[in-house]
């Protein structure tokens, strides 16, 4: 029997998680029900679909840490969603890079791009 399982995350910020979310091709709800299998639910932050994918939920707690929920026994059975979410955490990280850059908190950077 599947439920929704709650998993820390390197993420710190959901703004930026939105956006890498959105870049990879996710559909992304904001402050809304997490369903899982009865009646088993979570209130998140993030709730993001990708086509037929089961759908992913992220929240921040007070501390700033940010968790993830799914279920995750089905979501396991999409063929390529490991590869999503990867591509997800380094679309997050890239994100993150530039705007460090941008800020000028790193001082000066080059910054290559290459796709795979």
């Amino acid at each position: 029997m599947s439920h929704l399982s709650i998993l820390p995350t390197v993420f710190t910020d959901l703004e930026r998680l939105v956006h890498a979310l959105r870049d990879e091709g996710f559909s992304v709800e904001r402050r809304t029900e997490l369903n899982g299998f009865a009646d088993d639910s979570h209130s998140v932050d993030v709730l993001a679909v990708h086509g037929r994918a089961m759908p992913l939920g992220w929240t921040q707690h007070e501390d700033g840490t940010i968790v993830m929920h799914g279920d995750i026994q089905r979501i396991s059975r999409h063929p390529g969603f490991k590869q999503r979410l990867q591509r997800v955490t380094r679309r997050y990280a890239l994100l993150h890079a530039m705007d460090q850059v941008r800020l000028g908190s790193l001082g000066s950077a080059d910054l290559i791009l290459q796709t795979n």
